[in-house]
């Protein structure tokens, strides 16, 4: 593989302000994106669904209710609010508690899955795989053309957990704030992914396009409008031999070891 450190050293950019903001997104995305992906995906790779963090997340989701329960009732024994019933408790809470014995029961579901899938060990699963898509969201067209798997991901797999939010916020269900929180993490990270995803292959193109022109650009001093929009910056010496002995230092193979 032919490196151009060139290219790598004056070439290549990052906007520190969007890759900071899509890191944010895709360091906490974990939980957020698993809330939603076991109702709408199966098969997942086995390292990339956690039964335990699973339950984990559904013990401390069950137990958050208690708690701010236990807190407005402290509260009204001060006179600040109302008495908090049982009863207001399970028309606030009870959508919440039905999400979250579905999602337990969905996540088993899933385990037992990952458990019959081909062994990663015999190369035959990708172990970080997240999940078969929903057929409804691979069928649904746009403008008469099928959804690409990068619009399902990015828009219409967050997008219907929030409008489901926005609908069950509008009820004062609890519930649909964690669902509208969750898609935009849902939508977030997978639009980072895809953002890396850009960058690593324009990247790859453009340090190609840098090599084939090396010899127009560098040594020959050719400008952009004849090289592919490629310029190499910096002074370079007059003689032509001495840009060629320099220009082959720019680019350099890199050996691949192979196991035996």
């Amino acid at each position: 593989m032919k490196i151009n450190f060139y290219y790598r050293t004056v070439f290549r950019r990052r906007n520190a302000v969007k890759e900071t903001f899509y890191d944010f997104f895709l360091a906490f995305c974990s939980i957020p994106r698993l809330l939603l992906e076991v109702f709408i995906r199966r098969d997942f790779g086995e390292r990339y669904f956690s039964f335990f963090t699973a339950i984990m997340t559904a013990i401390v989701l069950a137990i958050y209710p208690i708690i701010m329960a236990m807190n407005t009732k402290f509260i009204s024994l001060f006179g600040y609010a109302h008495e908090y019933s049982f009863i207001d408790f399970l028309v606030q809470y009870l959508t919440w508690y039905v999400f979250l014995v579905w999602f337990v029961i969905l996540c088993n579901k899933r385990e037992n899955e990952i458990k019959h899938l081909p062994s990663v060990f015999d190369f035959a699963r990708f172990s970080l795989s997240t999940g078969m898509m929903h057929e409804g969201f691979l069928n649904y067209k746009i403008k008469g053309q099928p959804a690409t798997v990068r619009t399902i991901e990015t828009r219409l797999e967050p997008g219907l957990f929030f409008l489901l939010g926005i609908g069950l916020w509008v009820f004062s269900q609890p519930l649909g704030l964690l669902l509208i929180g969750s898609s935009i993490f849902y939508s977030i990270s997978y639009r980072a992914a895809y953002h890396r995803g850009d960058n690593f292959i324009m990247d790859n193109i453009d340090e190609m396009i840098c090599n084939e022109e090396l010899t127009s650009a560098f040594i020959d001093g050719l400008g952009p409008a004849e090289t592919r929009g490629v310029n190499y910056y910096g002074r370079k010496p007059m003689d032509a031999t001495a840009r060629k002995m320099l220009a082959d230092n720019f680019v350099r193979d890199t050996e691949i070891v192979e196991a035996r």
